[in-house]
This record gives C-alpha cells, sequence and structure tokens, in this order.
C-alpha cells in the first residue's frame, strides 16, 4: 500500500509537476494524509484576528503526487474513494474579499467546530452530520511549470463537489506518465459549493484505490 503524508509530501497548489515520491500500482490502495486547508495556520483556538496574517500563497495545500506505474497519456485514471476520516475539529470562514458573500460581511468571521461522535458543532446547540469529502483533486496537466488548482480544469484541480466522498469514484485523463495523482482539501461537510469560501475545513486521512482504463480498453 502506497502512502503520502503532508510531511514530506505537501506541496502548494502552483508547485506544479513536483517529484513523485509513492509509487502505486494500478489496483492497489493508497493512503494520503492531509493537512486542513489552511496548510496548519489556523489553529483550534484561532480567532478572526488571526485571519488577517493569512498567507494566501500556501492555502489549499495538495498532497502528491502519487505515482501510477503504467499509466501513459491517452489513458483514463479511475480513483475509488473507500474512506475519509477526519480531524477533531475544523473551521469556517468568511475572508474579506473571498467568496460570493464579501459584499454582506465585509469583516472577517471564524467558526471553530469540534468534531465528535460523527457530527460538528457548526454552532453552539447546532451539530451537523459529518459528511467527509475531497474538495481539490487531479492529475498533472501536460504543460511544464507551476498551475494553481483554481478554478478547476479537465485534470480535476479544487471542484469542490461535495458528493467526491466515500463511496465515490472519479475519473481523470491521464495527461503524463504516472499520471501524478494529487489531492487535498478535505471537509468534514459542505453544502452545494462554498459560498462564503470555505465549507469545514480539516485534516484528513484519506484511503483510495486507482485503476486505468487504457487508451485501447477505452474505445471499446
Amino acid at each position: 500500500m502506497a502512502s503520502a503524508s503532508t510531511a514530506d509530501r505537501c506541496t502548494t497548489p502552483g508547485t506544479g509537476r513536483s517529484s513523485p515520491s509513492p509509487h502505486s500500482p494500478p489496483g492497489e490502495e493508497a493512503v494520503l494524509e492531509f493537512q486542513d486547508a489552511s496548510g496548519g495556520q489556523l489553529a483550534a483556538g484561532s480567532t478572526p484576528a488571526d485571519l488577517s496574517e493569512l498567507d494566501f500563497g500556501t492555502l489549499n495545500p495538495v498532497t502528491g503526487p502519487l505515482y501510477v506505474a503504467g499509466a501513459e497519456p491517452g489513458d483514463a485514471l479511475v480513483v475509488d474513494i473507500l474512506d475519509v476520516q477526519v480531524g477533531e475539529w475544523g473551521w469556517t470562514a468568511c475572508l474579506p474579499g473571498f467568496g460570493l458573500l464579501t459584499d454582506d460581511f465585509p469583516d472577517p468571521y471564524l467558526r471553530i467546530s469540534t468534531i465528535t461522535d460523527g457530527h460538528a458543532e457548526l454552532l453552539p446547540g447546532l451539530r451537523i452530520p459529518v459528511v467527509p469529502m475531497i474538495g481539490t483533486i487531479g492529475v498533472a496537466p501536460p504543460e511544464p511549470g507551476p498551475h494553481s488548482v483554481i478554478p478547476p480544469r479537465r485534470w480535476g484541480g479544487d471542484m469542490d463537489i461535495r458528493h467526491i466522498g466515500p463511496g465515490a469514484r472519479l475519473i481523470l485523463p491521464v495527461a503524463v506518465p504516472g499520471a501524478l495523482l494529487s489531492a487535498g482539501d478535505a471537509h468534514a461537510a459542505m453544502g452545494d459549493g462554498e459560498v462564503c469560501g470555505t465549507g469545514i475545513e480539516t485534516r484528513a486521512t484519506v484511503r483510495l484505490r486507482v485503476a486505468m482504463a487504457t487508451a485501447t480498453t477505452s474505445e471499446t
């Protein structure tokens, strides 16, 4: 089983094709450790004042890339999300100038949620079920150089689709040898998109399985 942790394989969204560390044969499971979307800049004791100190250049880090042995351009990478175990707390924020609510909420706001027993306490006395999902997942594009995951594109990226969680299957086109799969930006829960720019952002341990549909089999 291949594995990658944020300690040694966490990269910022614009790093491009960093050297792949773990190699995963098709059909094998892999375990990825995610940082939260702040890249460790926020903690359970953080306050709204801490939002003004965020380094936006290190937000939304991804873990990877995972080299899938045998994957070649023209193939399709089949990613099955098997399990997402979230952290013990998460954060939700309104960041000035970020998201669709900036006119209505111009000041920074931060809510820290405690995550226990399969629920997140979004507000005092308001507990919502944890429905974990992966916000950012994708493969390397064919063009060399740094590439931001925002906005998402054909190769994946910061898609923030709440259905990309345990039990989901994602199929991505392969553009480079090994596919170079990276993922991050886990949420304990999220609605249909991030209207304020964030969900319940949290660390996570993600277990997935990768397989391939080759260019030959894709035509049949």
